[in-house]
Order: C-alpha cells, then sequence, then structure tokens
C-alpha cells in the first residue's frame, strides 16, 4: 500500500526543529543569552536549577521587545538580525535564524517580561506548547527576562536522553563562561540552585573576566598576545608552558564576539606548543579573532559554533607564528620554588574576621575576596543603624538586575586588604608573564660540573640552573636534523639490496598519487609488478635499519589525508635525535659539557626538548638559603 505525501502540522515541524536547535539545557541558555547580547545589555544574570531542566532563568537590561512583537518572535523564521540574503554573509549579530524562542517555546513552559524605554508599562506574557496563553502589563525595569520550565515535558524521549544533573550543569557551566569571556564589557552573574558561582565585573578587561571565572593558577601563568595582519587581528592570553591541561577545555576561541569551535584554529595552536609542551598536554589559550565577516561563514549549522574560514591556510599561519613568536620570546625556564605554597596571603586572611557570615551562612573567605574587590562596592551614605559598630551594608554592582545586602563584620579593613591583595596579584603576574628571553641568557653563565651524570650545574645572577644534558642534546640533534631537511639538504643512499614491500591496491595508488612527496623526503621508489613497489633509495638521515619503518609510517599517514612533508617527518626527527642522544648516566668532560652548552645556545628554543620537557629549570640563591635557614 503506497503513502501520499502529505504535509506535516505546525506544531510537529515546530518539535523537529527544536530536536536540532535545542539538544540540551546548554542549548536553551546559548540561544537566550545570545539574544541578549545581540539586545545590547550591559549586565545578563543566567539561573539555572536541576541542572536546567525544571527551571532557567535569564534576565538582562537590553533594548527589550516591542509589546506588539512578542508573539511573532515565537513563530519560527522570525528575526529583527536580518532582512536579506545579503546579510547572511556580512553578519554583526551572534542570532539570525529566527528558530530559537518557537524551538525552545514548543518543547517547554516559557514565561516572558519585558519592556522597551518607550513603553510605560512592560509585558509579560506565557506560552505553552508554542501558543501564547496569557499576556498582560507589567511593571518591570527596561529589557527582558524569560524564564524556562519544564524543558523536553512533551518530548519525553528527549527527555530521557539527558545526561545526569551533573553532566548537563557542567555543559552549562562551560558555555557560561565562554558567553562570559566573549563579551567582557557585559557583567555577567551565574547561579546555579540559589548559588552564586560567579560574576564578571562587565570592564571590557579579558584579563579580569578571566579571574573572575578561573582560579588563580591559570591566571599567573598567562601570556598577553597581540598582533595584526591586513584584515585580521588577533588578541587574548595564553598559557605559558609552566601551565597545562590533559584536555582542551581551557581553549577558548572567538570570532568577532561569537564562541567558536575551529579545527583550523585549534590545529594552529598544537603546532605553535609543538616541542614546548609534553605529548597530550594541552595549553590554555584565550583567543579573539576580529575578521571582516565577508571573509567567514557562519551558516553551517544550527548551533552557530562551526565557522568556515574562505582562506584557511593565511588564518591558520597567521594565528601559529603568532603564538609560537610570543612563546619564544618569554622566560620558558621554570623556577622551582621549595615552599609548597606562600604564606603572604594567609597572613593576609587570617587577620580578617574568619566569622563572617551573608545571610547567616557561612561563606568561603577567598570566593568573599575575589567577590568585594572585583564587584561590590561600599555604601557609606545609607548606614543601616540597625547593624552592629563597625559594619556597613555592601551592595552589588549597579549594573546587576537585582541587589542583595551583605552585611560584614570589620568591613573597612577587610575591604583593603582585599582590593590590594587583588591589585599586588595581578600586577604580579603581568610582570612575570612579560619576562623575555633576548639571546643573551647563556652569556656569563658559569658552568660548576655534572650531578649524578645526568645533570649539568651552572650559576648566573644569584640562581642556580640545572640543565637536563640528555633534553639539552635532543633539541639539538632535532633543530639540527630539522635544518637539514628544510635545506633539502637530505642525501639519499643506493641501496645493494632494494627493499621490496608488498601492498594492497589503495595503498599502491596512494604512493603513486604522492610520488613528489616521497622523493622530497630521500625516496626513489619503482614499480614492482602487482601491488609491490621497490625502495632503490632511502634517506641517510635515518639509516638503512629504519627506511622500510619509516616508509610505512609516511603511508599510513597519507592515507589518512595528511600531506605535509613538515608533519610526516618531524616526528621521526624527533624520534632519531631522542635516539641519537647522550643519555642520562653519561659522564661528561668539562670541554664536552662547555661545546654542549654553546651549541644549546646556537638553538631557536634552548628550554624545552623536542617531547616538551624543561631543558632548563632554576632555583634562586634566595630559595636555597631559606632552606637553610639564613633568612
Amino acid at each position: 500500500m503506497f503513502k501520499r505525501i502529505k504535509k506535516l502540522d505546525e506544531k510537529i515541524t515546530n518539535k523537529i526543529a527544536a530536536g536540532e536547535v535545542i539538544e540540551r539545557p546548554a542549548s536553551v541558555v546559548k540561544e537566550l543569552v545570545e539574544n541578549s547580547i545581540d539586545a545590547d545589555a550591559k549586565a545578563i544574570t543566567i539561573e539555572i536549577k536541576n541542572a536546567g531542566k525544571t527551571y532557567i532563568r535569564i534576565t538582562d537590561d537590553g533594548i527589550g521587545i516591542y509589546r506588539d512583537d512578542i508573539e511573532l518572535a515565537f513563530e519560527r523564521h522570525a528575526t529583527s538580525k536580518i532582512s536579506s540574503d545579503r546579510d547572511i554573509y556580512n553578519l554583526n549579530s551572534l542570532g539570525f535564524r529566527g528558530e530559537a524562542l518557537a524551538s525552545i517555546a514548543s518543547v517547554s513552559n516559557v514565561e516572558i517580561i519585558t519592556k522597551t524605554k518607550d513603553d510605560e508599562f512592560g509585558i509579560r506574557a506565557e506560552f505553552r506548547n508554542g501558543k501564547i496563553v496569557y499576556k498582560n502589563e507589567v511593571g518591570c525595569p527596561v529589557g527582558t527576562t524569560i524564564i524556562i520550565k519544564d524543558l523536553f515535558y512533551n518530548t519525553p524521549v528527549r527527555y530521557k536522553f539527558l545526561k545526569s544533573d551533573a553532566t548537563e550543569t557542567n555543559h552549562i557551566s562551560m558555555l557560561v563562561n565562554k558567553l562570559a569571556l566573549s563579551h567582557p564589557e557585559i557583567s555577567f552573574r551565574y547561579i546555579i540552585n540559589n548559588k552564586n558561582i560567579f560574576t564578571t565585573p562587565g570592564n571590557n578587561d579579558v584579563y579580569s573576566a578571566i579571574l573572575s571565572i578561573y582560579d588563580k593558577e591559570i591566571a599567573k601563568n598567562l601570556i598577553e598576545i597581540y598582533n595584526k595582519k591586513d584584515d585580521v587581528k588577533l588578541r587574548g592570553y595564553i598559557s605559558n608552558i609552566n601551565y597545562s591541561r590533559g584536555n582542551r577545555q581551557m581553549q577558548s576561541i572567538f570570532v568577532n564576539g561569537r564562541y567558536i569551535k575551529s579545527k583550523i584554529i585549534t590545529k594552529a595552536i598544537d603546532e605553535a606548543y609543538k616541542t614546548l609542551l609534553p605529548l597530550n598536554k594541552y595549553p590554555a589559550c584565550f583567543l579573539y579573532l576580529d575578521i571582516n565577516p565577508n571573509m567567514i561563514d557562519v551558516n553551517i549549522h544550527p548551533a552557530k559554533t562551526e565557522i568556515r574560514f574562505h582562506n584557511e591556510e593565511f588564518i591558520k599561519n597567521f594565528i601559529s607564528n603568532t603564538i609560537k613568536e610570543k612563546l619564544l620570546n618569554t622566560n620558558l625556564i621554570p623556577t622551582i620554588k621549595m615552599e609548597k605554597k606562600s604564606a603572604k596571603m594567609d597572613n593576609n586572611i587570617s587577620e580578617l574576621d574568619k566569622n563572617i557570615t551573608v545571610k547567616n551562612k557561612n561563606i568561603d573567605i577567598e570566593k568573599v575576596i575575589d567577590n568585594i574587590s572585583k564587584q561590590l562596592v561600599i555604601d557609606t551614605t545609607n548606614k543601616d543603624f540597625s547593624l552592629k559598630k563597625n559594619e556597613y551594608i555592601v551592595k552589588e554592582n549597579k549594573h546587576l538586575s537585582k541587589s542583595k545586602e551583605y552585611p560584614l563584620s570589620n568591613i573597612d579593613t577587610y575591604i583593603k586588604k582585599a582590593v590590594n591583595i587583588r591589585k599586588k596579584e595581578k600586577n604580579t603576574v603581568l610582570k612575570e608573564s612579560n619576562l623575555k628571553y633576548d639571546g643573551t641568557f647563556f652569556n656569563d653563565l658559569v658552568i660548576i660540573g655534572q650531578l649524578f651524570s645526568t645533570y649539568i650545574i651552572c650559576e648566573k645572577d644569584e640562581k642556580m640552573y640545572i640543565i637536563d644534558q640528555h633534553a639539552a642534546h635532543e633539541r639539538i640533534l632535532y633543530e639540527k636534523y630539522l635544518n637539514s631537511y628544510f635545506k633539502s639538504d637530505i642525501i639519499s643512499q643506493i641501496l645493494l639490496e632494494p627493499i621490496i614491500i608488498e601492498l594492497n591496491y589503495l595503498d599502491k595508488e596512494v604512493i603513486f598519487q604522492n610520488m613528489n612527496i616521497f622523493e622530497n623526503l630521500g625516496y626513489k621508489i619503482d614499480d614492482f609488478g602487482y601491488n609491490t613497489v621497490i625502495l632503490r633509495e632511502v634517506p641517510v638521515l635515518f639509516g638503512t635499519p629504519v627506511a622500510k619503518s619509516f616508509f610505512l609510517e609516511i603511508l599510513e599517514k597519507l592515507t589518512n589525508n595528511i600531506k605535509n612533508n613538515y608533519e610526516l617527518k618531524e616526528e621521526k626527527i624527533i624520534q632519531t635525535a631522542c635516539k641519537n642522544a647522550i643519555k642520562a648516566n653519561d659522564s661528561l668532560k668539562f670541554i664536552e659539557i662547555d661545546k654542549l652548552i654553546k651549541e644549546l645556545q646556537e638553538t631557536k628554543n634552548p628550554f624545552t626538548c623536542p617531547h616538551g620537557r624543561p631543558i632548563i629549570i632554576s632555583v634562586s640563591k634566595s630559595e636555597i638559603e631559606r632552606k637553610f635557614l639564613r633568612t
């Protein structure tokens, strides 16, 4: 029996569209916050309960929605962001599809309260199954509040596939972090189950936003970067080689204020840090790319996190070179601290009142320092005389949507110390991050001797430097081999006994399609009949014993569509450098140590081995004297 074609009704099409746009609670948060940003908000509050499954509230102080446009805003493909097809390729807004509100309303209960500056009263409306069920005037400030309740209540299949509350909350938190960083000029407040997680200052300072969201360990290892070329500008912060993570969660990429995911930019970051970090370690990066909208395409997926660049190779090289140049011009020598943690901060805090309470609940003193020093101001004009002596009312910044009061004891001393700690900390971080390597580090370096037949001990400027002889020699050999490759100085050796390699049909096709790559790498290959090739010449650089295995590695990578000669070769150069380098427990004479140091000085990066491990570490004289109780 043949089924006739029919047009689906609006209710079903809205749910289908919602399946593309609204994958989980984090998708709702993303769409609504982006609408607030597009509405020129200066302060945005994000509140969730039960991982956003039962309650999501987004409040902003933006321009609001005109009362006559409210119902239209919840229809599919209704938007104020674009008006013609040309606008799609010249976007200056985060949203433009006009699907978000309709999709959200079709799978949840929605309440909206909004007011424009031209209206005397605001409007409160409620939507069920995408249809308006209530609308009336209400008193409210300029801006928009949208409350989402019972997400996926009418699509139980989608609700069943949601993860645990912890997992869904983590997705939302990571998203909110990115959104707050994407627009440091906006004050973001994030609340989970009635608990304030963070509030950013909204002062257009990226560093302040990072410090509000993440821990101090990240902040103190950041380096500021900036570069501009043609119509492309790159700015932001990257971590030095002392800080890395086991995943990419600390990498945030923004293009024209939009958080995006880009394999091209991720690859550029990896190339910049290659040989500077150990394997499977990833840096923290907060990169802001400002580019002509005509040079990108964001209309790829409804989530709008994917992006396509018109000149991908230029973007990749621009970002990679900018980061790498900055890293190599920064002090890359780790400093050993004898003490596990500084007692200075603890001493400052110990002088403060440890029994400070907010609404009769014990709070974490360091979090309060963060909040007060960045966000709160003392209201000394309206003292509440019902409070005890030396207590004042501390109110949140005026940009926040709701004002709460925090009675704190000894607040004058407390505020001064908190702000001084914050200022001192930030200045110290920036000062440490700007230490440069100008090529003169090895000048006046005095060689003391060898330790454990593995480490070279040197001294300079009241610091002791410990050099790993194996890692140092690895770096020297690695750059020698690499330079040889770039100068096309690779010598091929004719084999007395050619190597015959049997392959399958597809592998053989790959070889002859990419014969120029093998020739550039020093191989001479001939067809030897059915699914067989013969190697007549191999690169001398690696020697005959590894010629076949290296050849097969190249073939495997070409099969995986990696066709860059440098990428194919670099891993093998690293392995060869490691194999030929001086080993630990090799006793060296003074003249050999001196030669090693001089050759290390000539390298482009004398601070990390090709695997990303440190070559040199330092210990200050004051640290050593502290252990001997001389200070």
